[in-house]
């Protein structure tokens, strides 16, 4: 998050909007703490989620090898565990959107899923140079 959040006041990200499943006043308080600079958007009965292709994960996408793994990674880092707020088996996604086109999509295949900022800045950066 350190580094994203670098790189997002440095200009090399567009606007960020966070879509959580919590009630507003939780994500709020949440998101104001660890990326103030984003803004949060409260989907407490998934709408959104759903529109985006993003489902309820199974028991092994939430609890299986490769979603503890990175749980442990993200411990063994400083990460702690809060308490669960909104859909807790909601699977997560990251998208870049540009006007009403969606450009880019990493739809999480596990709990611990996500990927290296590097594909998605590239559209981003490719976007940036055609406008």
């Amino acid at each position: 998050m350190y580094v994203l959040r670098q790189n997002v006041e440095a200009g090399d990200y567009p606007r960020v909007v966070l879509v959580h499943t919590a009630q507003p006043e939780e994500g709020e308080r949440f998101f104001a703490q660890r990326w103030p600079a984003a803004t949060a958007l409260a989907d407490p009965e998934g709408k959104l989620y759903a529109a985006f292709g993003l489902r309820r994960g199974s028991v092994g996408q939430l609890i299986g090898p490769k979603a503890m793994w990175a749980g442990l990674r993200g411990l063994l880092s400083g990460h702690g565990v809060g308490k669960p707020q909104g859909d807790t088996l909601m699977l997560s996604g990251r998208f870049l959107i540009h006007e009403d086109r969606v450009l880019w999509s990493d739809l999480h295949e596990h709990a611990g899923a996500g990927t290296e900022d590097g594909e998605m800045l590239a559209v981003f950066q490719g976007l940036s140079e055609k406008t």
